[in-house]
């Protein structure tokens, strides 16, 4: 299986059905402005869960952003979703409780299952709290950023609550949407054009909102700009250290007095410019495993702004890549089935499955599909995850 770079961007989100509050979505993607768009039925695509017109328009409240991978978002969202299940709530913690679900067989045999709980928006809030505190994500270089003020205050409403709050390093924004509602109805009048679907996206990107979110690698273009000149001695104004990885990531954690294996962030020895260590990651995934997204980033012609890019590169993405990016779903990750008849308490001791095994499955499967192939479907691709958008949330 071919390793891809780290992400430009994957996030978990929460929805909410502005028509019935008492509704909620949990789901993860790599393009959140897409996604919503999905949801309320304005792009191809969507869970069939939010699909129902009696439930649109949802909101966006808020994301958890920052994960090192697409499938330890997955691990999260399914926490998240999971919250009466996961192992990383503790029982002395846990605020959701399964309830018992029993289930008559056609022979007349009755198994008894733990049922997801319904939960309010207050409840969702305080599991996020719950698992950034766990021990196993409180360490990932995360962020939640809300787009709705009412989310924000129903957080920080439990936050003043509860004694124990999250590491001070995951930051937690208030980011609301700022453009004006004026211009959207000017654009919606007519068929744009599309020049001024490019701008209008570069207009709104950093200006709060699930639109406001630059989900691709735009703002690394001119870091890989100047690589290319990194020998030529004419370039004053170029940083050019070179430095391993590994001595790196020591002197930053001897910098910072953290036992860690990973830090946090990394300064460049020779410009000082201080970064997270996930951008410093990111940009060498990129350059090791990503050379079409290089090629990409490199392709743009002219002397363009970061929205600007990013603006075309969302433009020029085909219609169903976020699909493919969803096609691995939360319960291709953990296992839920295999949980939830195993086990009849709270406890999922076994249920987040390693990404190792998860791999080597997926390689093995990819393999068998390759050798039961016949001369007729050589045009379809083989090995791959069959293409669904796992629902993440049960509607009420």
């Amino acid at each position: 299986m071919d390793l891809k770079p780290i992400p430009a961007f994957y996030c978990c989100y929460l929805l909410r059905s502005t028509v019935r509050h008492a509704s909620t979505y949990i789901g993860s993607s790599p393009d959140p402005a897409r996604r919503i768009g999905q949801h309320n039925g304005k792009v191809k695509g969507g869970a069939v869960r939010t699909s129902r017109a009696s439930l649109r328009p949802w909101e966006m409240g808020c994301i958890v952003a920052g994960f090192p991978s697409n499938i330890a978002a997955l691990q999260f969202e399914w926490a998240w979703h999971n919250a009466h299940l996961t192992r990383h709530i503790s029982p002395e913690q846990r605020i959701s409780f399964a309830t018992p679900r029993t289930k008559t067989s056609r022979s007349g045999k009755v198994t008894k299952r733990p049922g997801r709980p319904r939960g309010s928006l207050l409840d969702k809030l305080s599991n996020l709290h719950l698992l950034l505190r766990a021990p196993y994500f409180s360490k990932w270089p995360l962020e939640v950023r809300f787009f709705s003020e009412e989310f924000y205050r129903s957080w920080t409403t439990w936050c003043e609550r509860v004694d124990s709050q999250i590491r001070p390093g995951i930051k937690v924004l208030l980011d609301p949407a700022r453009h004006l509602e004026q211009e959207d109805d000017e654009f919606s009048s007519a068929q744009p054009r599309p020049s001024q679907t490019r701008k209008r996206k570069a207009d709104l990107l950093g200006k709060g909102g699930p639109e406001g979110i630059d989900p691709t690698y735009a703002r690394l273009r001119g870091v890989f700009e100047k690589s290319q000149f990194l020998l030529d001695e004419d370039d004053d104004q170029q940083c050019s250290s070179i430095s391993h990885v590994s001595c790196l990531a020591d002197a930053s954690l001897e910098r910072q007095q953290s036992a860690s294996m990973v830090p946090e962030t990394a300064t460049c020895p020779s410009c000082t410019q201080e970064r997270p260590w996930l951008e410093w990651m990111q940009q060498v995934t990129l350059r090791n495993r990503g050379p079409k997204e290089v090629k990409k980033l490199l392709g743009k012609k002219g002397k363009k702004s970061i929205a600007a890019v990013a603006a075309e590169i969302i433009e020029t993405e085909s219609e169903d890549s976020d699909m493919e990016e969803d096609a691995l779903t939360a319960k291709h990750v953990v296992d839920e089935e295999a949980e939830l008849s195993s086990q009849g308490d709270e406890d999922d001791g076994s249920s987040v499955a390693s990404a190792d095994s998860f791999l080597s499955r997926t390689s093995n499967d990819s393999r068998k599909g390759k050798a039961k192939s016949t001369v007729g479907d050589k045009k379809k691709t083989k090995g791959k995850l069959e293409m669904v958008i796992e629902d993440s949330e049960d509607e009420r």
